[in-house]
């Protein structure tokens, strides 16, 4: 019934709806109850709402269940813009999806306050929008389960941690914030604390160019996926065991204060009971630095693991990952590795004797040719008991010869050229690879 929408927006918002309508068209429109609208089919924001109007009253007694607008009016009456969103909302709406891609500079599109205590929502999907603070203290949203904001603004600190805390079915949030956005022609605001506080959260997905710091308190969540954010304090209070987690976090901290080393050191505590996790550069530099003055954890339920190294911290992958006694699957990443780095090539961390069996070496094409490609690929197969495949990057027909002459501890070990074997491998084996993250 959408696409009859699509067919025939263009001309019905200028006639008088119900009376020129067919007895057959006025039935389907009475059974319709979902709404999928771009300003661009219309000649104005007007012809827009008188739309919508119209829609409304011939549907009176419907609820319209779901509500999807593309919004990018030239000139916008915000009055009006909200009245409408405003009684699409009071009709049961469960789906509601608002894509503002009109300028910041040009003003913000305002949500109804009839928003925050819209009792059939279920899912919602807004961007570039803003959420002024709410009038009454009664902010509820119960039956919501999925909440994409992108580029959202709220007018208060505490608005975000409101919102998310009324949402008593919560399962999956996605916040992606933008940098440099003003409200009602102000200074820049900043996020303040992204706090996260829900009991019912599996998923939370985060990226962003702000500075804000982050608070999470979520038990039972199952996948965390932290990119591109920096801050001064990330507080993870708890997530769920044996979750997925995808982290890229600098973290602006003196290692020196032993109040900023113990907020990574619970950091790293709640990190330990993951299952799989894939780390960026910044995020391991951070963890090899908090290891010059403390043990790290034990990485117990570690099975699987993604990780980008940097120059810097080489002698680190041995002692690092002698922290993932159970590691059954690695993927690494680096960019270099000259014949002066101090690496332990003799240090043989527990997993390399009892349950790595995945391994995948991703190098850029101008190493092909250097000593590296040879040196972690020895050490792999030299001391890997249990390993049963290892992926290594296209290199010349020399390089790889003499990969493949390496002898290995494992007999069972196939070198493989080029990224088609560990996944398939991986995923045969019950192990979750990169791909799921």
């Amino acid at each position: 019934m959408i696409c009859y929408l699509r067919l025939f927006q263009s001309y019905l918002p200028r006639i008088p709806f119900a009376s020129h309508l067919s007895k057959q068209w006025r039935n389907h429109w009475l059974s319709v109850q979902a709404l999928d609208l771009d300003h661009r089919d219309f000649g104005d924001e007007y012809e827009l709402f008188e739309f919508i109007d119209n829609f409304l009253e011939l549907n009176r007694e419907r609820d319209v269940k779901s509500f999807k607008l593309i919004y990018d009016a030239i000139e916008h009456d915000q009055d009006e813009f909200e009245s409408r969103i405003d009684a699409v909302v009071k009709r049961g709406v469960c789906d509601l999806t608002i894509m503002n891609h009109r300028s910041v500079d040009e003003g913000f599109v305002i949500m109804p306050m009839s928003l925050y205590s819209c009792a059939t929502l279920v899912n919602l999907t807004l961007f570039c929008v803003l959420f002024e603070a709410p009038k009454s203290k009664l902010v509820s949203l119960p039956c919501v389960k999925t909440m994409h904001l992108e580029a959202v603004r709220f007018d208060g600190s505490e608005i975000l941690k409101t919102l998310i805390s009324s949402c008593l079915l919560l399962e999956e949030l996605t916040i992606v914030t933008v940098a440099n956005l003003a409200y009602d022609g102000g200074s820049e605001e900043e996020w303040g604390i992204a706090c996260v506080c829900s009991q019912s959260l599996k998923s939370f997905k985060l990226e962003s160019t702000t500075h804000g710091d982050i608070q999470i308190d979520a038990p039972r969540l199952e996948y965390l996926s932290i990119r591109d954010y920096h801050c001064e304090s990330l507080a993870i209070h708890s997530i769920g065991p044996y979750a997925k987690v995808n982290l890229d976090v600098k973290l602006n901290v003196e290692l020196d204060d032993p109040l900023e080393r113990s907020m990574i050191c619970d950091f790293l505590s709640v990190m330990s009971t993951v299952r799989e996790m894939i780390i960026s550069a910044p995020t391991l530099e951070l963890i090899r630095g908090y290891s010059e003055f403390g043990p790290l954890p034990q990485f117990t339920n570690l099975s699987h693991l993604e990780v980008s190294f940097p120059k810097t911290t080489w002698e680190f992958l041995p002692s690092f990952l002698g922290c993932c006694p159970n590691l059954k699957s690695l993927v690494l990443e680096y960019d270099s590795l000259s014949e002066t780095d101090e690496m332990n090539f003799f240090h043989v961390p527990q997993c390399f004797q009892s349950s790595l069996e995945f391994v995948e070496l991703k190098t850029p094409v101008t190493l092909m040719e250097t000593p590296t490609k040879m040196k972690l690929p020895t050490y792999f197969l030299r001391n890997c008991s249990v390993l049963k495949k290892l992926v290594v990057s296209e290199a010349s027909d020399c390089i790889i010869k003499k990969i493949k002459k390496i002898p290995k501890r494992s007999r069972q070990c196939e070198v493989v050229v080029g990224l088609t074997g560990l996944t398939a491998a991986v995923a045969g084996a019950g192990v979750c690879g990169s791909g799921r993250l």
